[in-house]
């Protein structure tokens, strides 16, 4: 459709709401070492990931309750109060585990906790939110606009973050985004994959109202994986698509290019690389 009318996406979905996305870091991904080991490489990271002019960053948990308060609060240090920190478990905890870390998150100043408890666990997604102060976010999981007025109507969340790939493409994801919306709940998209991943989200979020409203309102997010390189990222594309220098060139922003369609397109040679031949 773009490429018929030979406009950008963001113009077909709403237009320019935001002409800048702040970008935050994703990383600080678990491995199988002790909690002390884990201690030294998050700080150390954390401050990398700093030093890039991230707007926030995101780190993983999820080695266990006490264990996870221990490596939340040495990137807390690591990288000084004001600066915004989400935790990610990736439903590891029961209800009562989620309850303890969350009550430990609230000290911590944490902006969002992400999927802390099983994507189908509606009931515990209320319970923690209610005893809690720091944020719940969620919804990656969930695949269908069914399954989101299940999260939203059950008050799972106070973050929404729909994946437009596990959604199955732009019109089921404007869907689930308006039902946040209709709900005042922020959308702050779960980004993960490629740069067609990346490229499509940085047209959604451009067209993203401000929810709430207001006159310095919080705008909504680019997630942005800073794990070991990504060639699916770094050299996918036959256009210069490079996250990583905008956020460092322009103080942790990146903008939508007016190209055609999503604004990049893949590179067919690097792609046949990993064709597969049915026949051998």
């Amino acid at each position: 459709m773009e490429k018929k009318t030979k406009a950008p996406l963001y113009q077909l979905i709403g237009g320019k709401c935001n002409e800048n996305i702040p970008v935050y870091g994703y990383g600080m991904m678990l491995q199988k070492k002790t909690t002390e080991e884990l201690i030294d490489l998050f700080k150390e990271e954390a401050k990398e990931i700093k030093s890039k002019n991230f707007k926030a960053m995101k780190m993983k948990i999820g080695i266990g309750a006490k264990e996870d308060l221990k490596l939340v609060q040495a990137v807390r240090e690591s990288i000084g109060k004001d600066f915004k920190l989400m935790v990610d478990a990736n439903h590891a905890y029961s209800l009562k585990d989620a309850i303890y870390v969350g009550k430990g998150l609230d000290e911590l100043d944490i902006f969002w906790f992400e999927e802390p408890v099983a994507p189908e666990d509606y009931e515990g997604y209320r319970q923690l939110r209610s005893k809690i102060s720091t944020s719940i976010a969620g919804g990656e999981a969930e695949f269908t606009k069914y399954g989101w007025n299940k999260l939203i109507s059950n008050n799972c969340i106070d973050i929404a973050q729909p994946e437009v790939c596990g959604l199955g493409g732009i019109t089921e994801y404007l869907k689930v985004a308006a039902l946040a919306q209709a709900n005042f709940i922020p959308v702050i998209n779960h980004v993960w994959g490629s740069a067609i991943s990346i490229a499509v989200n940085l047209h959604l979020l451009t067209s993203q109202p401000d929810i709430p409203g207001g006159l310095f309102p919080s705008k909504s997010m680019l997630e942005f994986d800073t794990t070991e390189k990504n060639i699916f990222i770094t050299d996918l594309t036959d256009e210069d698509f490079s996250i990583l220098d905008q956020v460092k060139k322009n103080n942790g922003f990146t903008s939508v290019s007016d190209r055609v369609g999503i604004g990049i397109n893949p590179n067919k040679d690097f792609i046949k690389e990993f064709e597969v031949d049915e026949k051998n």
